[in-house]
């Protein structure tokens, strides 16, 4: 079990203790010396084994990388071309005439933007300064600003069809997303329909006035004859990643299309899956990212202007993200490679299953708080917890369905969340007034428990 400890007290020290010299906190750092120990722990020392460990790991990953890729390129294509704001405005105008109106067309939409963009920092960046102002004309007070937003937005990163956190654990899992994805247009939507509901009767109820300026003026169905081109894009987005992950539909649309397109003796879909790595691009939802960054330049003339630019802007926005899942790709690559997994399985097998569950439970929970992201918590931790979990006889769909709920939970919870801290600076400075970041974090406890029990639940089904 040492092979085990030593690389994982690494990972643990060096992601979360930023006071180590030189690397604390540095995460490329820190899946690079795991992987390492992995190795030589393992007593794996052939270079030719570690590259091909690391190619092993890396194609593991490499759909994900093409997600925050292609993600990041299409959520700035649609702030640019107004298609976020059209659809809050949207929103706004079918429910925004009372104040709990008005908060669920913005739960809704942080939600839709936190699906897009991934993040909720990058989701609060983008739409919170739309939001906030009007949050605070009608009355509410900085910290309950704050914590709609965080909600809306952490919700976004599990929200089916395009769910990141979904996204992530098949992947470290080596699993198909379509069954996991299906059980979760359940959970995730039960959850934000009581979540909704929740903040809304709760925290809104009659407790404040709609301001004369923020009732919409116009009717949804004038402003989606307006400018209902700008929503085409993100409609051709939701509706080839729907078709694939809709029980009972499971249509893949683009593997379809690419399979009529000839290649040799082949086609290019298979052409493509075929390659290491670069055959991941062929994944659903890259591939309806793809499809939808293409409509989207080709109907928007105001995108095709500095399109070059933009792109490359983007691109520096996300560098530091794809670098991590890239050695993300040697540490998973390299816990195979080196005969850890199978230890942890055969350690897990000799475990309390109860006491194993709650245990990596609560890691999840906390790395999500910890590190506000759940795909960097699940990449660091679900290598380690899914063996263990499937040893003691969770299937993997369900311990896929638990990490995803798990480490989503942990993104609003206190007493330490970080996006809480990031977004209550944003709002801070919006607003000019001060906002007490536990305060938020405890409006926003109640979406985080419901998230837990759920991603518990499973764990022990």
């Amino acid at each position: 079990m040492i092979i085990v400890i030593i690389p994982v007290l690494f990972l643990m020290l060096v992601s979360a203790v930023k006071k180590v010299p030189l690397i604390g906190g540095n995460l490329i750092a820190a899946f690079i010396g795991t992987g390492v120990l992995a190795l030589l722990l393992g007593g794996v020392y052939n270079p030719v084994v570690w590259a091909q460990a690391w190619l092993t790991g890396l194609n593991q990953v490499a759909f994900i990388i093409f997600i925050v890729i292609f993600g990041s390129i299409f959520s700035a294509l649609q702030v640019k071309s107004g298609a976020m704001d059209t659809v809050l405005n949207v929103l706004r105008a079918v429910f925004g005439h009372t104040p709990q109106g008005l908060v669920l067309s913005i739960l809704i939409a942080m939600c839709l933007g936190g699906s897009l963009v991934g993040t909720v920092a990058a989701v609060g960046a983008v739409i919170g300064m739309l939001v906030v102002p009007a949050m605070d004309d009608m009355g509410l007070d900085p910290d309950m600003n704050c914590a709609i937003i965080v909600t809306g937005g952490s919700l976004g990163a599990i929200m089916p069809p395009i769910s990141n956190a979904i996204n992530v654990a098949c992947s470290i899992l080596g699993i198909p997303t379509d069954k996991v994805l299906q059980i979760s247009y359940l959970t995730v939507g039960a959850a934000f329909v009581l979540t909704c509901i929740f903040v809304c009767k709760v925290y809104i109820g009659n407790k404040y006035q709609m301001p004369q300026h923020l009732i919409p003026k116009e009717k949804a169905s004038a402003i989606l004859k307006r400018e209902w081109r700008n929503l085409i894009p993100l409609m051709v987005l939701i509706l080839l990643v729907a078709l694939n992950s809709i029980p009972g539909i499971s249509l893949d649309v683009t593997k379809v299309l690419m399979q009529a397109v000839p290649v040799g003796g082949s086609n290019l879909y298979a052409s493509l899956s075929a390659l290491p790595v670069i055959g991941q691009i062929t994944n659903n939802i890259v591939m309806a990212l793809f499809v939808a960054i293409v409509v989207a330049i080709a109907i928007t003339p105001k995108l095709r202007q500095n399109l070059g630019p933009d792109l490359a802007k983007s691109m520096r926005t996300i560098r530091v993200s794809v670098l991590i899942q890239i050695f993300a790709g040697f540490f998973l690559g390299a816990f195979r490679a080196g005969g850890q997994i199978e230890v942890i399985s055969e350690w897990a097998a000799g475990l309390s299953a109860v006491a194993l569950k709650l245990g990596g439970a609560g890691s999840l929970i906390l790395g999500g708080m910890l590190v506000g992201a759940q795909s960097t918590t699940q990449t660091t931790l679900l290598p380690i917890l899914g063996p263990a979990w499937m040893a003691t006889g969770v299937s993997d769909v369900y311990a896929a369905v638990a990490s995803s709920h798990l480490a989503a939970a942990g993104q609003g919870l206190p007493p330490a969340d970080l996006n809480t801290f990031v977004i209550a600076g944003l709002v801070s400075s919006l607003l000019h007034r001060e906002v007490n970041p536990m305060k938020s974090m405890i409006l926003t406890a109640p979406y985080c428990i419901l998230l837990a029990v759920i991603g518990l639940a499973f764990l022990f089904i």
